[in-house]
């Protein structure tokens, strides 16, 4: 809801512009009334004693609309539906006004207006509180100051210029509020020389929540619908005062009647021979429409019930609402109704029926009957793209070595893959938990921003001409939502992240032309108020327009003047008090046309380092019109088309290039794949295409754009049998689902799909992998898959992640007119949360600092102090030969004064076969904790056991803070990590059990359990409230690699974890007595508690209350009550405790300490780590 205080003020007395008002009200809506289209219906118009303000005169009215509103947003209703009804209570000095729409349920306009004798300067007089005051914004509507332009500005009405016949005032000068306020200031009005002032105070609420288009309608109504609208009509109240001075009450009442009884008579005339009428099944199909779009916050996640969501689905094509489902109807016999003769009654109905199997989505749904989100299905069949299950894809393994195999337009491929699909069973991709990981850490800037995003902005392929006004409108709503998102889940990162916008010139105006000329449908085309082309038949192939207009020989141009848009852009930025200094990364997002002359802008900037020819471009071939030509068949003359002026491609043009380096490339529905495509089959087609000159491209699409196309099978033919990465719901998952994005995760998880000759079973598909297990993954994979293979992928690739990610969107936008959609879903992109999170959780991470999540620094820096000796035990080498380390050790709390102690155990090979006896281990630490450095603190002896028990001398013993601390064994430099945390006395923690509280499978040997969903929000919440995260479990301490790392994997927050010493017949036991030691020797105090019904036991062993207990699961009766149970799963969970009151903030200095990072990985080599 988008809340509005505007305030205007008049030289006027309340009671002259109570008159004029009225007197204006009736007069615009004679005028303005033209019929069918545009005018205005009075129903009723009586007074009321006991209403809003007490007594006064009710009025209602109809607005016909539909010539008013955009283009994009008419092709989605039938005409007929373009109305709006008003209710006004009109009590002065108060009124109200009440705007909605019969057919768009989720759309309302609320205006209260007071009128008090002063210059505006009163604040809040509405009495708002809480977010509406917070949210409130208020607008100074100056009649002389705020001017009119084109038809809009009519020179009579001009307060610089009028003067009133009868009453002598005017003409007002630009300070005539000042003026007018000093004159009139405590004075009771109007002076003797017939001065007055007075101020109409208009909060206007509006709400459009329908998905995609609320934020750019919300503003549209605002500046439009309200603004504009206002502005004039006090201009006109006090340019036509010679008309209305005078005038009483009584005769304002007799000219509203007179209006009303003409303005019934001119909209009967407008709607003569033509049935205009919904019929009552029309209009409920037309509200189902709309609701299908709805932002509804109580709605069930999309992803839930959906067989039952099917069965539903099929109902409502069979029937209409008010038919039981025994009788079902063919939805022809809708198409037949009272008006069957009319054409556009037809068409009308015809639209309703398409429409009518849409079904109402939430983009801000809060919870879900799955309790576990890897039974979810990302996304249902949309379009003509299927979803495919990676781990039930039978794929026969890809034949051949050189390029030509992995390309689309190899024949064979095409034949096979054409075979495959007929054949295929479609099943859905099933989403991860949690996001990505970070890598290295750049160089400190004092410069405030480290990321810089370049919206390139030119409009969707519909748009012919895009003004300014309109860009900056999206790019500020882009920048709003980046700011509520970052504030909400993302606080680390407000401040340095700073968007600008690159406006690029529009391309598709002479495409647009040809194709409204071409088109057999064109004399079915809507006139227009601009002189620009449109397309407003579903029929006409929109994906040529991209293709035409990227052909025209001014493309190059175009390109050139982006580049130096963004150039200036880019300066202006690094002169700014935002830039100074900056050496952050350059981030571009390009909306759909944008995107393209982003990307050869890049390809432009290669070319000019490399002086290397591209046979991928369009920019490579210097392009040539001769001067004279005979016959120019795309001539205005013929097309009626505006053309604009043609030039060859000069040297100057192709030497200009981008002058500064971008890192990541976001795409929002674009078609750059379609346009690569043709230029490819135009050239070589089995000659790589140009590697943009970026990091890593990031194609952001909704499924089922009509304009959008994936870049993957581009790249590779493989990736034609793989679905597109599930873009994470905002609404549900806030710092993502984990679901692997890295291409090395994809080749490893699909060896059939990438080993071109290997014949060998399937491996499971992994789970999110942090990205030094990334890295170290590569060696291990070189016997699955040929080094070669990759190798070739890996060059080709845009980066080292995915690039094709599908983005949600309503189902039944797919039965929605095709020449709609491109308009509607470049209008979702500026304020779709799912987007910017999206982008947020890539271009956060380059930065480990923006999330303070140093991974102890010791991941990459870390070098043992001590060369590697010979064993101190001659059979140790023997003992040791192929096998791997699995050294491991507790977390450690130590409460502030007591011995700090620490004990490791140091094993090898599989169920710790060997133990490591008697052999050196040194013990290093950081203790200035993360910048710090790392100091060797002693030099222990393992005993029998393969143990080391170490106490910090008191002279060196650290104050209270978490400490990395690492054991690297002598012998062969591998080593075990842990933390020593030394905390006040009274520090608050809040304890998770693993198995209990984390895993919704079971898994003995700890590999790869699935994640309960929204598990991570929910231990995020807990940290940033500084809280310190203790997780438990009583698996035995040798599986403590496996476990750490999956919690590391799906990027749970960092805390203290603790494991069983060996294997224990008493799990319970060991949980309980582990607590109540941190209890009773270092006085923590448990503030709560996660966990299975299992676990409820030792929580309240440990002196927790019920309300402290928190169990998930099922709950046998027993322990019913000594629990709160989280029956609807975290994600409902999570909303309980956000609400206000519900939980507070840790108290104590020990909040201070608590890490504000993820769990690192567990590495047994100090070695491989070093060499990231």
């Amino acid at each position: 809801m988008l809340i509005k205080e505007y305030r205007i003020p008049l030289p006027l007395t309340v009671e002259e512009y109570r008159i004029a008002q009225l007197y204006m009200i009736a007069k615009k809506s004679k005028e303005e009334s033209t019929g069918e289209g545009s005018g205005v219906e009075i129903i009723v118009n009586e007074p009321y004693e006991d209403g809003p303000g007490g007594k006064g005169q009710y009025t209602q009215k109809i607005y016909h609309v539909g010539s008013h509103l955009p283009g994009w947003f008419k092709s989605l209703l039938p005409k007929s539906a373009l109305t709006v009804s008003e209710e006004a209570w009109n009590a002065y000095p108060y009124t109200k006004t009440r705007y909605t729409c019969p057919f768009v349920e989720k759309f309302s306009l609320e205006i209260e207006t007071y009128y008090f004798p002063d210059n505006g300067h009163q604040e809040n007089v509405f009495k708002l509180k809480g977010s509406d005051l917070k949210n409130r914004i208020v607008d100074v509507i100056d009649v002389v100051k705020d001017q009119l332009y084109g038809t809009d500005y009519i020179k009579e009405e001009d307060p610089k210029l009028y003067v009133s016949q009868k009453c002598n005032r005017g003409p007002l000068s630009d300070t005539w509020l000042e003026e007018y306020w000093k004159e009139v200031q405590g004075k009771p009005q109007p002076l003797a020389n017939g001065m007055s002032l007075m101020c109409a105070y208009k909060l206007c609420r509006v709400e459009f929540r329908y998905w995609g288009m609320q934020t750019k309608l919300e503003k549209f109504i605002h500046d439009v619908a309200l603004r504009k609208t206002m502005l004039r009509a006090h201009r006109q109240a006090w340019a036509w005062q010679d008309e209305w001075h005078g005038l009483t009450m009584d005769d304002i009442r007799e000219i509203e009647r007179q209006t009303q009884l003409a303005l019934q008579k001119k909209m009967q005339a407008g709607e003569t021979g033509e049935d205009n009428d919904l019929s009552e099944d029309n209009s409920k199909s037309l509200a189902a429409t709309m609701s299908s779009l709805e932002k509804n916050e109580d709605s069930a996640s999309p992803l839930t019930n959906k067989k039952s969501n099917i069965e539903t689905r099929v109902q409502k094509q069979l029937s209409p609402e008010n038919s039981p489902p025994s009788e079902p109807k063919s939805s022809k016999s809708n198409l037949r109704s009272s008006s069957s003769g009319s054409l556009k009654n037809l068409q009308t109905q015809v639209a309703n029926w398409r429409m009518e199997t849409l079904v109402r989505e939430s983009e801000t749904e809060t919870g879900s009957e799955d309790e576990f989100y890897d039974c979810e299905s990302s996304f249902n069949k949309w379009s003509s793209m299927c979803s495919l299950d990676e781990n039930d894809i039978d794929i026969s393994p890809t034949q051949g070595d050189s390029n030509q195999d992995d390309s689309i337009f190899n024949p064979s491929f095409l034949k096979r893959v054409t075979s495959e699909r007929g054949s295929r069973r479609i099943l859905t991709l099933h989403s991860h938990q949690s996001i990505d990981g970070c890598p290295e850490t750049p160089v400190h800037s004092s410069c405030p921003t480290t990321v810089l995003i370049l919206v390139f902005h030119a409009g969707s392929v519909l748009d012919a001409n895009v003004d300014m006004t309109a860009k900056k409108s999206d790019v500020t709503t882009f920048k709003g939502a980046f700011e509520s998102v970052m504030r909400q889940h993302y606080p680390t990162l407000v401040g340095r992240i700073t968007i600008k916008l690159v406006s690029c010139p529009s391309i598709c105006t002479e495409a647009l032309g040809v194709l409204s000329t071409l088109s057999p449908y064109s004399f079915d085309c809507s006139p227009s108020t601009i002189e620009t082309p449109s397309l407003t038949n579903d029929l006409i192939p929109i994906g040529a327009i991209p293709l035409i207009a990227t052909s025209s020989p001014e493309y190059c141009e175009y390109v050139s003047k982006t580049i130096i848009s963004a150039n200036l852009v880019y300066n202006e930025f690094i002169k700014s008090d935002d830039g100074k200094g900056f050496n952050g990364q350059v981030c571009i997002v390009g909306d759909s046309m944008g995107s393209v002359l982003a990307f050869d802008a890049l390809c432009r900037t290669l070319q000019y380092q490399s002086r290397h020819d591209s046979e991928n471009s369009i920019l490579d071939t210097e392009i040539t019109i001769p001067s004279e030509p005979t016959e120019n068949y795309l001539n205005k003359s013929h097309l009626q088309a505006p053309t604009p002026r043609r030039r060859s491609s000069t040297a100057s043009d192709n030497q200009t290039k981008l002058e500064f380096e971008v890192s990541d490339f976001f795409t929002f529905g674009s078609p750059l794949s379609l346009i690569l495509a043709s230029r490819k089959i135009s050239d070589d087609k089995f000659k790589d295409l140009m590697k943009p000159p970026i990091q890593q491209m990031f194609n952001l699409f909704h499924p089922t754009d009509p304009v959008a196309s994936r870049l993957e099978p581009l790249l590779s033919a493989r990736f034609t049998n793989l679905p597109p990465i599930n873009v994470a719901r905002y609404a549900k998952y806030p710092l993502g689902n984990g679901q692997p994005y890295h291409l090395i995760e994809l080749i490893q998880s699909h060896p059939t799909l990438f080993g071109d000759h290997l014949q060998m079973p399937p491996t499971p598909v992994l789970r999110r992998l942090s990205e030094a297990s990334v890295q170290s993954t590569v060696s291990g994979m070189v016997d699955n898959i040929p080094l070669i293979t990759m190798n070739a992928l890996q060059q080709k690739w845009w980066g080292p992640k995915r690039l094709d990610y599908a983005l949600y969107c309503p189902e039944g936008l797919a039965n929605f007119p095709t020449n709609a959609l491109p308009h509607l879903f470049h209008a979702s992109y500026w304020e779709s949360s799912d987007v910017i999170a999206f982008i947020l959780r890539q271009v956060g991470h380059f930065d480990l600092a923006l999330y303070n999540q140093n991974e102890d620094k010791d991941s990459g820096l870390f070098k043992p102090g001590q060369d590697k000796e010979k064993w101190m035990r001659k059979r140790t080498s023997v003992k040791l030969k192929n096998v791997a380390a699995n050294h491991r050790a507790n977390d450690v709390i130590v409460k502030e004064g007591c011995p700090q102690t620490f004990t490791a155990r140091f094993m090898y090979g599989p169920l710790d076969m060997i133990t490591l006896t008697g052999e050196k281990v040194d013990i290093h630490m950081i203790k200035d904790p993360p910048a710090g450095e790392w100091t060797l603190l002693s030099t222990e002896v393992t005993d029998k056991t393969g143990r080391i028990i170490y106490t910090i001398p008191e002279k060196h013993s650290v104050g209270c803070g978490v400490y990395p601390v690492r054991a690297v064994v002598r012998g062969d430099h591998t080593s075990c990590n842990f933390h020593l945390a030394v905390v006040p006395p009274q520090t608050e923690c809040v304890v998770f059990s693993i198995d209990g509280s984390f895993t919704a499978s079971v898994s003995v040997t700890g590999r790869d359990p699935k994640v309960r969903a929204g598990a991570v929000d929910v231990v995020r919440f807990w940290q940033d409230l500084g809280y310190l995260i203790l997780y438990i479990t009583g698996r035995p301490d040798m599986q403590q690699r496996k476990v750490v790392s999956w919690l590391a994997e799906h990027n749970f927050p960092h805390g203290l974890v603790f494991f069983s010493d060996g294997f224990s017949t008493d799990p319970l036991g060991h949980k309980a007595a582990h607590l109540n030691n941190l209890i009773t020797e270092h006085g923590v105090i448990l503030h709560a508690a996660y966990g299975s019904g299992k676990d409820i036991s030792v929580y309240n062993n440990c002196g927790l209350s019920p309300k402290q207990i928190y169990a998930i699961g099922k709950i046998s009766k027993k322990y019913s009550n000594m629990a709160t149970t989280l029956n609807d799963g975290y994600a409902s969970h999570l909303a309980d405790l956000k609400l206000p009151g519900a939980v507070r903030p840790a108290r104590g200095n020990a909040r201070l300490l608590v890490p504000r990072r993820l769990l690192a990985p567990v590495s047994s080599s100090s070695v491989s780590r070093s060499r990231r």
